[in-house]
């Protein structure tokens, strides 16, 4: 008998709704993940509308892990470009990456296994790749998992390292957020030590 840590973990894209997506809410719902426990409250139809893509981690067929990118018009006014995206939207995860805790944040397969998808997503998409500029937002006080205000905090520890820069809290689709830009140079850096 194969142990569930023994099956094979894949990410890939994500365009249409089938069992795993909903077998997957499912179990965000029974983890009371309201950000997550239907495609309405995912925004899964709106972040493909706008341009964007859905990312999902699988253990085996299962999927344990999802976020979306889309264009992000309030990039534009951290004042850095014209084209701007939103990444590890609506990410979650229903277990963490086996490689346990460290400094780099990559027991989240949104930040490990996703983000690397994202940026090379982006870049294809690109006419200037030098001109793409990737943030991350993070609940300062709406925390629909009790595990939100939480991450907020430990990207702070990020910028220490130089993989986020904080851009100050910006209200986003009536929320405020904590927005950062990710240092796509340094995280490619560092996400290599972590294949």
């Amino acid at each position: 008998m194969i142990s569930i840590f023994e099956m094979t973990i894949t990410t890939k894209e994500v365009t249409s709704v089938d069992e795993k997506l909903n077998n997957f809410l499912l179990k965000c719902d029974e983890k009371k993940f309201t950000n997550n426990n239907t495609l309405d409250n995912m925004k899964f139809n709106w972040c493909l509308d706008v341009g964007g893509m859905w990312f999902a981690t699988y253990r085996g067929d299962d999927i344990i892990s999802l976020s979306g990118i889309h264009p992000w018009e309030n990039g534009r006014h951290m004042g850095t470009s014209e084209r701007s995206w939103r990444a590890l939207f609506r990410g979650v995860q229903i277990e963490s990456n086996s490689i346990g805790l460290n400094k780099h944040h990559m027991q989240s397969y949104c930040f490990h296994s996703q983000l690397p998808l994202q940026i090379d997503w982006v870049m294809r998409q690109s006419v200037n790749p030098n001109n793409e500029y990737i943030y991350i937002t993070t609940n300062t006080e709406n925390d629909a998992s009790g595990k939100m205000t939480r991450i907020n905090k430990t990207f702070f520890h990020l910028e220490k390292q130089d993989l986020v820069k904080h851009r100050g809290v910006s209200e986003v689709y009536n929320v405020d957020q904590t927005v950062w830009e990710l240092n796509i140079e340094k995280y490619n850096e560092i996400r290599k030590h972590y294949n």
